[in-house]
C-alpha cells in the first residue's frame, strides 16, 4: 500500500464515519421516544379511567397533572409526561366527570314539571345509541351500562345541531341542557 491510497482511504473514512455515527443512534433514540411515549400514553389513559365518569375532583400525581376545560360543566384534560431531556414525551386527553344528580333536571338544579316515561341515567358512557335502540331503554343500557360505565348517549344529542332540532316532547328521558349546550329553546 502506498502513501497516496492510505491518505484516501483515511479522508473516505474521516469523512463517513460521522454520518455512520448518527445514523446507528438514531434508531435508539426513535426507541426511547417511543417507549417514553408509549408510558406517558398509558398514564393518561388510566388517570382519565380513573375518573370518568365519577363525581371525584382529580388529583394530580407525579407524572400526570389535570385542569378543567375551559366553557364546559364537569369536562378536565390532563397531561401526563414521561422521559429526560430530548426524549421527554406529553400526552394529553380529556375526560368527563358524572354530572351530579342535583343537575340531572335541566342543568340548574331545579326541577321541572315535564315527565318523562324513563329517569334519566346518572352517568353516560362515551359511545353513542344504536340505531336500533335510540335511547338505550329497549334493553341495551341494561346489557350495556356497566360494562360502558355509563348509560349511551342518546341519538337526539349526539351533536349540538341534533340536540337543538330535537323536540322535548319526543324524548323519552330529560336531556335538557346535556354537555352543557344550555336550555333546549322548546323546553
Amino acid at each position: 500500500m502506498n502513501l497516496a491510497s492510505t491518505i484516501v482511504s483515511v479522508a473516505i473514512m474521516g469523512a463517513s464515519a460521522p454520518s455512520m455515527m448518527q445514523m446507528s443512534i438514531a434508531p435508539y433514540e426513535a426507541q426511547l421516544k417511543a417507549k417514553n411515549l408509549g408510558i406517558a400514553e398509558t398514564a393518561a389513559v388510566v388517570f382519565a379511567s380513573t375518573y370518568e365518569g365519577t363525581l371525584d375532583i382529580p388529583v394530580d400525581t407525579e407524572t400526570c397533572t389535570s385542569e378543567a376545560r375551559e366553557g364546559t360543566a364537569n369536562a378536565y384534560s390532563v397531561t401526563c409526561t414521561h422521559g429526560t431531556d430530548r426524549y421527554v414525551q406529553s400526552v394529553t386527553r380529556a375526560f368527563r366527570l358524572a354530572v351530579p344528580d342535583t343537575d340531572l333536571d335541566n342543568g340548574d338544579g331545579a326541577t321541572t314539571s315535564r315527565e318523562y316515561a324513563y329517569e334519566t341515567p346518572t352517568r353516560f358512557s362515551g359511545l353513542s345509541c344504536p340505531y336500533y335502540d335510540e335511547w338505550g331503554t329497549n334493553g341495551y343500557n341494561d346489557q350495556y351500562y356497566s360494562i360502558l360505565n355509563g348509560a349511551c348517549i342518546p341519538i337526539p344529542v349526539w351533536t349540538q345541531t341534533a340536540y337543538q332540532f330535537s323536540s322535548p316532547d319526543a324524548w323519552l328521558y330529560d336531556v335538557n341542557n346535556y354537555n352543557g349546550w344550555g336550555t333546549h329553546p322548546d323546553y
